[in-house]
């Protein structure tokens, strides 16, 4: 037991109220920066610690294994001891869990596996292109025929139910693919990440006793973000709480900004109704933003209907009033962007990695990064390729799947011809009618055909009989090492390192360090104990999610606002603010969709820790032609007195006149062929057309310390043979050391320079 004074002692009066309090539902209403990941991690800590409630009585989900962790890790510093048992994890993450408990039950292989995005679309595209016959333009892309069949799961139908409905031929064609799409997921053994739940929630329906038996375990059940869950979420919460009746949902419908994704305000705004006897206690004093920036965001909020009554307030002082600057056009708004963010570093003080820029879509990033990198200026997108999606990665993981679960199509298509194995498309055009004569999966196939083989090639059977081999050769090696070491024997028998130097060999050595990345995460992940198999590490890295990527590079993040959520930064430029842009010009289509656009503003300010700057411009050009758009009506719902207004009629503010910025250095290249650092292009380019430097401008200048040699991270340099290019990293020192260079052309070297000439560019 732990002393409750000294647990409440840092809670603010409505935080004690819900952390103390005992049975039945309560409702969290947790303003932005109001401390929500406290109370819930003070709350469980109340439960074990003062309550004494079994850990193994506790349930907590989230959408983030990152939030996950760090609510584990709090409740568990608070309490002073593990808090082994307890269920803290994403809601995919609990799905699993239960399916992996009742495979059979639920109608799956007890080898099952989980097909991420890359897997699915991989399907999507056979579906259209193989089972309906599209070569050539089918009637949904890839991506959108995804999204309509996940639009469908969350509401619980079937490919049946489409059928029955359809009237229009898309209608039809929506319906034969979506069956098609399950059928190779049953044929593979495999789920997508809908089924996670939807597949609970269909076995708590079949299996009411599986139901009751998790809803007995599940006493006290908390809920983080309960404004972005979807209805298949919903029901999973419902059917937990079935029995006990102890939900602690946390909140703010006023940054549920996920409706594109399923997420249903409704859940949060109709909890009382669904739990009559809920308390509500909200949450509104906020330890993040100043009081200027606090007025600024309620002011846009309180425009909205759909909402609990809550006005966020701060002990902080005022701060700096919300600049709001007008632009003549969207290039002269990412140049006064840029400028400003470098004045706020060279000036202020402000660490680059402290700042970031959002935007309402992802397009709108390209003007500043064209700025950013015309001046040497790393930076990060957030948001763009992971670790885990990168082509040498997802290779090697398919092989692993397919030690797992052979019988996984979409891996065996992948493993089969990276490295190929010698086996041609006619033969596996025979695999393929053999699987789908009798029904089965393509290594199914594979196996029917090396027993009879009929009229097949000698060379094709031995090929067929090879690839088997090494897979169960494999198989047979993982269940004896730990993973790392079933990875590292994986690469050697199948020559994949051969095969990347081969294929790739402009950027090759990239690509081998990520595949000693990949060994590394597999390491940690054989030290870290429970779950040490290639199964439970496929099982961890499926379950990764977007924000569990976001992390360390230096320099300014660039993000739309949607990837913003849960962040925050000490500044804040949100750009674009038009009419049309930002709110959407969707949002013209119904008030919802126009309070959801607000919600998505107050979002993007209260990112903001110190000062916000909010930017458009009168001119922004489409498809190349310059557009006249109004300034958006969030601008006039900030409260005037916090506001000061720049450009246009208002005052401008010069940069100062001495070129030179010394901060954050360089991100470091991680293997991946270019700098992680933001864009494909080379630091260092030409100016883009149009945008001429002036004196005064501000520039990025690397920080010696950095230096390798004589050269430094983010120098131009001139090579005789390859050109000009830009010095990423410095590894080693005196005549050993090495410089990462990325040339013009795009390639990326290693080049000592003892033994070439290297001019200053």
């Amino acid at each position: 037991m732990i002393d409750p004074d000294r647990l409440l002692a840092a809670l603010n009066p409505p935080q004690r109220e819900a952390v103390t309090h005992g049975e039945g539902p309560l409702l969290i209403l947790a303003g932005a920066g109001s401390g929500k990941t406290r109370v819930i991690t003070h709350r469980i800590a109340w439960l074990v610690g003062v309550l004494g409630v079994d850990p193994r009585e506790i349930v907590a989900v989230t959408f983030t294994n990152k939030a996950a962790g760090e609510m584990k890790e709090r409740a568990e510093r608070l309490l002073g001891f593990d808090i082994a048992g307890a269920y803290l994890g994403t809601f995919h993450a609990l799905g699993l869990r239960v399916l992996r408990a009742n495979a059979a039950a639920a109608g799956l292989p007890p080898t099952f596996v989980v097909y991420d995005t890359a897997d699915q679309q991989a399907i999507a595209r056979a579906v259209l292109k193989e089972d309906l016959g599209f070569t050539s333009d089918p009637p949904f892309t890839p991506r959108d025929l995804l999204a309509r069949i996940s639009r469908a799961k969350i509401s619980l139908l079937e490919p049946a139910d489409l059928h029955e409905r359809a009237r229009l031929p898309h209608e039809r064609w929506l319906a034969r693919a979506w069956e098609a799409y399950e059928d190779r997921l049953r044929r593979a053994g495999a789920v997508d990440f809908d089924d996670l739940l939807v597949r609970v929630i269909r076995l708590f329906r079949a299996e009411p006793a599986i139901a009751e038996r998790y809803a007995n375990r599940t006493r006290f059940l908390l809920v983080d973000e309960y404004q972005d869950i979807n209805h298949v979420q919903y029901l999973l919460i419902r059917a937990l709480a079935a029995v006990h009746r102890n939900p602690c949902c946390v909140g703010d419908e006023d940054q549920s900004i996920y409706a594109f994704r399923g997420a249903d305000i409704r859940n949060i705004l109709e909890f009382e109704r669904d739990y009559p006897d809920a308390k509500v206690v909200k949450l509104e004093q906020n330890y993040r933003s100043t009081a200027n920036i606090l007025e600024a965001a309620t002011g846009i909020i309180s425009r909205n209907t759909e909402r609990h009554a809550k006005r966020l307030w701060t002990e902080a002082p005022g701060g700096e009033k919300v600049r709001v600057h007008e632009a003549a056009d969207d290039r002269e708004e990412a140049d006064f962007v840029v400028q400003e963010l470098l004045r706020r570093a060279r000036v202020d003080g402000v660490p680059l990695d402290a700042m970031a820029i959002l935007y309402r879509t992802n397009a709108m990033s390209r003007l500043v990064e064209d700025r950013l990198t015309s001046r040497n200026i790393p930076y990060r997108v957030v948001g763009s390729l992971r670790f885990y999606d990168r082509k040498e990665i997802k290779d090697v993981l398919a092989w692993l799947r397919l030690l797992v679960h052979p019988g996984s199509d979409q891996d065996l298509l992948r493993a089969i011809s990276t490295p190929p194995r010698g086996i041609g498309q006619k033969t596996l055009d025979r695999v393929r009618e053999r699987a789908d004569r009798e029904g089965t999966s393509l290594w199914e196939g594979i196996l029917s055909l090396l027993r009879d083989p009929g009229d097949l090639p000698g060379r094709a059977v031995t090929a067929l009989g090879n690839f088997v081999g090494t897979v169960r050769d494999l198989a047979e090696i993982a269940r004896g090492v730990p993973v790392a070491a079933t990875i590292l024997q994986l690469l050697e028998v199948t020559g994949y390192p051969e095969y990347v130097e081969k294929n790739h060999p402009h950027d090759h050595e990239g690509r081998l360090e990520n595949l000693d990345a990949l060994v590394s995460a597999a390491r940690e992940h054989d030290e870290a104990g429970g779950g040490g198999d290639v199964a439970g590490f496929l099982d961890r890295v499926s379950l990764r999610g977007d924000s569990d990527d976001v992390q360390g590079e230096r320099g300014p993040s660039l993000m739309t606002v949607h990837a913003a959520k849960g962040l925050e930064f000490d500044g804040v430029f949100v750009i674009g603010l038009n009419e049309g842009v930002f709110p959407h010009a969707r949002a013209a289509e119904s008030e919802a969709d126009l309070e959801e656009e607000r919600r998505l503003m107050y979002v993007a300010v209260t990112r903001a820790r110190k000062f916000l700057v909010l930017t458009h411009g009168n001119l922004r050009r489409l498809y190349g032609a310059p557009v006249w758009h109004r300034p958006s009506r969030f601008l006039d719902e900030i409260p005037e007195r916090v506001v000061e207004r720049t450009g246009g009629g208002g005052a401008r503010e010069e940069a100062p006149l001495r070129a030179g910025f010394r901060g954050s250095r360089p991100a470091a290249t991680t293997g991946t062929g270019r700098a992680e650092t933001g864009s494909a292009r080379p630091w260092g380019r030409t100016p883009p057309a149009g945008m001429a430097r002036r004196t005064g401008e501000l520039r990025y200048e690397p920080d010696p310390d950095a230096a390798g040699g004589t050269f430094v991270p983010g120098q131009r340099i001139v090579h005789p043979k390859f050109g000009g290019g830009v010095i990423l990293a410095a590894e080693g020192s005196g005549e050993r050391v090495k410089l990462k260079i990325r040339f013009d052309n795009g390639r990326l070297r290693k080049i000592m320079p003892g033994y070439t000439t290297l001019l200053p560019g």
